[in-house]
């Protein structure tokens, strides 16, 4: 077993990165004390898409596979009348549950899925050509189709690898993931906080008209977050259809501590700006099990006198690593470092000290394929 832990600490603005169904930011109770938070979901999505597009093996997640097949025969030139009929046909093959919009469960496949089936729609038109003339199902037919497509949809690749996927319909298609993102959440008590706004409308009836053309309120909230994610590279090599390939492990490894690093959830984003980086990342490399070390602020942060609540929390992670280590031993950590924009003699128990998040991302790297390696 191999784990990267990663960890950070980050000061994030007045924001609402992660809405709950009223629109306020999502708050948790920790310590006996509410705390902003950051759901796992929320912070996922925009780290999938940072591995995606840093990598290029991209997966696509949805319900609308058969719309995406049907765009497919179509730009091969097929009416559209047998582009859809044929989409429906190959889906309904599968057994999946269907509604309107498409299957009832959310498919997360590798990008070039729908292109893939279409070349099995390609390879049986004229048998589906038979029956839509017909309207009455081929079972010889739908079989044959059914299983081309339930091993299309089976397949996986790096991002389903590192994110795993759930299929329940489709026995052996579902891939535990290699990661593990916990939920964020503020070190210290933090509550949210109503913004009340007006938009002038640019068009008014006469020159003395002044009043706005809409008025409402939204909630925010500010303050220093904890985040930390797991990666486990044993799961990544021999799952997923990697196969052992460490050269594209190692991509994706690299890719998901550069995302967790620098990306956040975006609501909000154009009216707020909440663009900043995190104040400390800690990575550890263990060869037993993975730690998390939320329980650092369990007893909620309180801010300096004249300051903030960054440095203590910063202080406050490593005093908390430094007692986890000395209870828990450090036989079984091949490497522990950190990087952050404060040089204090007090975070001396998260490790090495590394002048830049990037050195530390590939010492921890390096340690972590090194402790695979020897483990094998």
């Amino acid at each position: 077993m191999t784990f990267l832990c990663l960890h950070a600490v980050q000061t994030i603005p007045y924001a609402n990165l992660n809405r709950d169904d009223l629109g306020a930011p999502k708050t948790l109770t920790f310590g006996g004390t509410t705390r902003i938070r950051l759901s796992s979901q929320a912070l996922g999505r925009p780290l999938r898409e940072f591995v995606e597009d840093t990598t290029g093996i991209h997966a696509v997640r949805t319900r609308r596979l058969g719309q995406q097949v049907e765009e497919q025969l179509r730009g091969r030139g097929w009416s559209e009348e047998l582009a859809a009929g044929a989409a429906e046909q190959v889906l309904a093959s599968t057994g999946f549950k269907l509604d309107k919009a498409g299957t009832k469960s959310l498919l997360f496949v590798p990008s070039m899925t729908a292109a893939g089936i279409a070349d099995l729609c390609a390879e049986h038109r004229a048998g589906l050509e038979a029956v839509l003339a017909k309207g009455k199902p081929d079972k010889k037919l739908l079989a044959e189709l059914g299983a081309g497509v339930k091993e299309l949809i089976s397949r996986r690749n790096g991002s389903i690898a590192l994110f795993g996927r759930m299929l329940s319909e489709l026995p052996g298609a579902g891939v535990d993931a290699a990661r593990q993102l916990a939920h964020g959440f503020t070190t210290h008590t933090s509550r949210r906080q109503a913004d009340f706004f007006v938009a002038v409308d640019d068009v008014t009836h006469d020159s003395e008209e002044t009043g706005s053309g809409h008025m409402n309120h939204g909630e925010y909230a500010a303050g220093v977050f904890y985040r930390y994610a797991v990666l486990d590279l044993r799961e990544l090599l021999s799952d997923g259809g990697l196969d052992g390939d460490t050269e594209t492990a190692r991509a994706l490894v690299d890719a998901f501590a550069a995302g967790f690093i620098r990306m956040l959830p975006q609501a909000k984003k154009n009216t707020t700006a909440p663009h900043t980086v995190p104040d400390l990342v800690h990575m550890t490399v263990r060869t037993d099990q993975p730690i998390n070390l939320a329980a650092a602020f369990e007893q909620p942060v309180v801010a300096e006198q004249g300051g903030g609540w960054a440095r203590p929390s910063r202080i406050g992670l490593a005093k908390y690593a430094k007692a986890v280590n000395r209870l828990m031993g450090t036989d079984d950590i091949a490497f522990s470092g950190y990087a952050s924009i404060a040089d204090e003699e007090t975070l001396a128990g998260l490790g090495e000290q590394v002048d830049s998040y990037k050195a530390l991302t590939q010492s921890a790297i390096d340690a972590l394929f090194k402790a695979d390696t020897a483990a094998r």
